[in-house]
């Protein structure tokens, strides 16, 4: 695996069957438990940027 490009984490199991039951049912087709973090990720990055910006005007 490339380190530059991929780093992995743990989590708990309880954690773990939520996010794989995300990943089969959330989308329209299931798509992989990787793509699945990097979309809540992402979307929670994105909220997070959009508040931050709210609190600074």
């Amino acid at each position: 695996m490339n380190v530059d490009k991929f780093k992995s984490v743990a989590i708990n199991i309880k954690t773990y069957k939520k996010l794989e039951e995300l990943s089969k049912q959330k989308f329209e087709l299931p798509i992989s438990m990787a793509k699945t973090v990097e979309y809540y990720i992402e979307k929670g990055h994105e909220e997070f940027k959009a508040d931050a910006n709210r609190k600074a005007k």
